[in-house]
């Protein structure tokens, strides 16, 4: 008989949190886990509250966010499906460093923090997949906060595009038209609207991308990324939350969990 699919179970597995656990361990984890879901534009939690949950996302794409002085939004990251979310302040037990925001309608995973801190100390295999995957993706944010710091106007839009493509083609399995704004894109790539339509439009009259009511389908991504000075490498959704862009300068992480 075959058994019933359980969403929750199969997104845990798809987090790589499971790997190697036995049937009895992952149905503990599963017992402090929960559906959530969150609507575009706003907050699964601010900067500087405790992390009391973690999350893994099923659905859509947040971005990790942190005020500069001035008072500028900057994103710190980009996370899709399969993606953990607060799972280094969870295992810190101290208060998530980034507020998170949602850039479409989110389905994820709840995970209460104490159970699985708990959890943690009686299961070393289950300590081993949680800080796989934290710390890959941890050393790589640097290079990408570091890109979007420093790079300039166009190079930053095009990362933020390739970065936004890549997830919504991991949920999909295919490539289509992307559901971002130029507003949006825009806050990504920390510019104005005015320059990030500006841009769009030239990319457009290139053949770069193709931009629709709400969308932009990118037709020549090899274009974009010389644009943006990286390589897109193998796109392949694995527990190491490394994101598949590199160069030989800067390593960009797909994901970092804060």
């Amino acid at each position: 008989m075959l058994k019933p699919v359980d969403p929750v179970t199969d997104l845990l597995h798809l987090s790589g949190l499971c790997e190697g656990l036995s049937d009895a361990d992952v149905a503990v984890l599963r017992g402090y886990s929960q559906l959530g879901t969150v609507a575009r534009g706003e907050y699964l939690w601010i900067n500087g509250r405790q992390a009391d949950f973690f999350v893994v996302i099923g659905s859509g794409m947040m971005r990790l966010m942190q005020a500069t002085p001035s008072g500028i939004p900057v994103v710190v990251e980009l996370l899709g499906r399969g993606d953990c979310m607060g799972l280094l302040a969870t295992m810190g037990e101290c208060a998530h460093p980034f507020s998170a925001l949602a850039l479409s309608d989110v389905e994820f995973v709840q995970l209460d923090s104490a159970s699985f801190r708990n959890h943690c100390l009686r299961n070393a295999r289950l300590m081993q997949n949680a800080a796989r995957a934290v710390v890959p993706r941890v050393l790589g944010g640097f290079g990408f906060m570091a890109f979007m710091a420093t790079s300039d106007v166009e190079r930053r839009l095009a990362l933020a595009l390739l970065a936004v493509e890549q997830l919504a083609e991991r949920e999909s399995d295919c490539k289509t038209a992307v559901q971002i704004t130029r507003q949006t894109l825009a806050a990504l790539g920390v510019t104005t609207v005015e320059s990030a339509i500006r841009v769009t439009r030239r990319w457009c009259s290139q053949g770069i991308v193709l931009t629709g009511h709400g969308t932009i389908q990118v037709l020549k991504s090899e274009r974009l990324q010389s644009i943006a000075g990286v390589t897109l490498a193998n796109n392949d959704s694995n527990s190491s939350g490394e994101f598949a862009l590199a160069s030989p300068s800067v390593s960009i992480p797909k994901s970092t969990s804060d």
